[in-house]
């Protein structure tokens, strides 16, 4: 036999022989169902970079129980009333702040605040972010016992 005939032969002897390792009862298992998840980095960030221009004004501690209660100083003006949702007007960042904060999902929020510490969360719980006097996005979780046997909703 001339040895250009015998390389095809060898090859195609190749070929059966490694589609035959896996044996003939061998079956071919399906895909595992695709889970959609929340696109979380995206939505966090879309939310970072609105809410960016918004000035960060802490609240003040709140002040320790007076006995008596303190008598207002003649030279102090009285404060202004404080607005309420209606009468406030919104400027357009915090609109679209809001509008972003908005459009988180819950299981975003929950997957990243699973990593707090046990004491700061209860079995079903909500977390509140205040934009404005007339916006406020709650964020509700179930237990967390959810998220800490999954991975991050971000992580391969």
């Amino acid at each position: 036999m001339n040895r250009q005939n015998m390389i095809p032969e060898i090859l195609l002897t190749l070929v059966l022989l490694l589609l035959n390792l896996g044996g003939s009862n061998s079956q071919f298992m399906p895909w595992p169902p695709i889970v959609t998840r929340p696109l979380c980095l995206h939505q966090f960030t879309l939310a970072n970079h609105a809410c960016r221009f918004l000035p960060y004004t802490p609240l003040p501690p709140p002040s320790p129980p007076s006995i008596t209660p303190p008598t207002p100083s003649p030279e102090t003006q009285p404060s202004p009333p404080f607005l309420t949702s209606s009468e406030y007007e919104e400027t357009p960042v915090e609109e679209e702040c809001c509008r972003w904060m908005k459009s988180i999902d819950s299981e975003c929020v929950c997957a990243l605040l699973a990593h707090l510490p046990p004491f700061l969360s209860k079995p079903i719980h909500q977390y509140t972010a205040v934009v404005d006097a007339s916006c406020s996005v709650t964020f509700k979780c179930s237990s967390r016992i959810r998220y800490e046997n999954e991975k991050s909703p971000q992580s391969p």
